[in-house]
């Protein structure tokens, strides 16, 4: 799951536009399908969204 995320927040760090789970899904050419990447969001695991974005804010600034 740690390597999905670090693609998802890659993604979110890097896309000037609207994002989806399956824009990321046609980006990689569906080796991820969008439906992991939602999976993977829904399910949390104590990841909320201000971690997501805390994440994505520290490649930001990096």
């Amino acid at each position: 799951m740690k390597k999905e995320m670090d693609i998802y927040t890659d993604y979110l760090s890097s896309s000037f536009g609207q994002v989806t789970s399956t824009g990321l899904s046609t980006l990689l050419e569906g080796i991820i399908s969008h439906d992991k990447i939602t999976r993977m969001l829904s399910q949390g695991g104590g990841y909320g969204s201000k971690d997501l974005w805390n994440e994505v804010n520290s490649c930001l600034c990096a």
